[in-house]
């Protein structure tokens, strides 16, 4: 996935982020 080539502290954000975006993606489709 192109997305995970954020650097810097924005980076962890994400990772900490992103399970709770693709599930939540999962739900809506």
């Amino acid at each position: 996935m192109k997305g995970f080539a954020i650097t810097g502290p924005i980076d962890k954000e994400c990772a900490d982020l992103w399970p709770r975006i693709a599930s939540a993606a999962n739900t809506i489709v």
